[in-house]
């Protein structure tokens, strides 16, 4: 079946986040129905972060040219479907499903990078909404997280993989269909052209120079410390609302107002943030995330956890949008790395550390793993740089 641009990518995203908004709360409770313990399971879900960084760079790095996307994305894709399926049959076997676990891990954090890569193609190609298109991915992880993990309730948490399974092969389904445009690499024929592109590669900055400036340093290590302490809530929130004798079914629910509420804060924030700086909305974020885990950390009362879910707006949103912002000022041939250190710091190694920390403090309590990331949290305050200027990279 052959389908616009924007549709491929629509389907691309969609699949890809409603077996990803699944999989990240439920994952850990079905680990724990399959009589493997918190530690353990905290563990490996740390491990399991690593692992993205690694494969998100790697399986990137292995595409070069725009023509090898579509065949990567299916064969990724693809490799979900089975890597789960032996999930299923392995569960029993620790190392082996260790070893599945690492290598979906890696094959699954490339569908963020290259089909972002994809949309960038076609936005140059064909005008591609990319904002849209994204927005269906936000809102399949919220059809992931809040219908299918309803279905658990009839299925049982012991099927929770067969439904990851599924969703993943769907994911896979969809990427069979053929775009009526297929992207194209950028033709380089023209000799100036070509001086272009091989000076823009000179004169592109390292990670190195880039972590030289402290504007920029001391933002990624407060967004790690403000992602990171979104570590026990990832991985332990379903089982700790369900030993309070919340249904999972209603934690579905409680994770599906989370995104809602991220969405909404995306759709307003050009227009209401537009007088904030970007310090400012550091300082807000990581306030916000301290009163979450403390709530979390000190209250089992329902209300009150749907409360602090809407925070999620604020924990995670509202920095994310503030560091886009920062990145957005800098040069454009700067702006891929930093791109990499934000995802590297801040979505897997932070998370990866701050995880391995809960593993080892939820089993005792579990209030406070809470509260040891409410910590993390307020630790960003002091490092957020108090005036936040544009285009500073500096070379000598």
């Amino acid at each position: 079946m052959k389908v616009t641009p924007f549709t491929w990518l629509a389907f691309g995203f969609f699949g890809y986040f409603c077996a990803y908004g699944f999989f990240v709360p439920f994952f850990p409770v079905w680990l724990k129905s399959q009589s493997y313990d918190e530690e353990l399971i905290g563990l490996v879900l740390a491990a399991s972060y690593l692992f993205r960084f690694i494969g998100g760079i790697y399986f990137s790095a292995l595409i070069k040219k725009a023509s090898q996307l579509l065949n990567a994305l299916r064969l990724f894709a693809w490799a979900g479907v089975l890597l789960t399926f032996a999930m299923g049959i392995f569960a029993e076997h620790f190392w082996l499903l260790f070893a599945a676990i690492a290598l979906l891990a890696m094959v699954n954090s490339a569908g963020i990078p290259l089909n972002d890569t994809l949309a960038t193609t076609w936005q140059h190609q064909v005008h591609l909404d990319y904002g849209k298109a994204r927005l269906i991915g936000s809102a399949a992880f919220a059809v992931g997280v809040t219908v299918f993990g309803n279905m658990i309730g009839f299925v049982g948490e012991k099927n929770i993989i067969w439904l990851l399974c599924a969703l993943f092969l769907l994911y896979a389904l969809l990427q069979i269909t053929i775009p009526t445009i297929p992207p194209r690499d950028e033709k380089t024929d023209d000799p100036t052209d070509a001086q272009k592109a091989l000076s823009k590669n000179v004169n592109s900055p390292t990670f190195v120079e880039l972590l030289k400036n402290m504007t920029t340093l001391r933002l990624l290590i407060a967004i790690s410390l403000i992602h990171g302490s979104h570590a026990v809530y990832y991985g332990y929130s379903v089982l700790y609302w369900t030993g309070f004798g919340i249904s999972v079914q209603t934690t579905s629910l409680l994770w599906g107002l989370s995104v809602i509420a991220e969405m909404c804060l995306f759709f307003v924030a050009t227009k209401f943030f537009k007088h904030w700086n970007v310090s400012s909305l550091f300082y807000l974020s990581a306030v916000a995330a301290v009163i979450r885990w403390l709530g979390f950390g000190f209250s089992d009362e329902l209300w009150l956890i749907a409360v602090l879910q809407t925070f999620h707006s604020l924990t995670f949103a509202v920095s994310h949008y503030a560091l886009v912002r920062y990145i957005s000022t800098q040069p454009a041939n700067a702006v891929p790395k930093l791109q990499g250190l934000y995802n590297g710091f801040a979505s897997c190694a932070a998370v990866a550390l701050f995880t391995g920390i809960g593993s080892v403090i939820y089993p005792t309590s579990p209030s406070t793993a809470f509260l040891t990331m409410a910590l993390f949290a307020a630790l960003a305050l002091f490092v957020i740089p108090r005036k936040v200027e544009a285009f500073l990279i500096k070379r000598n």
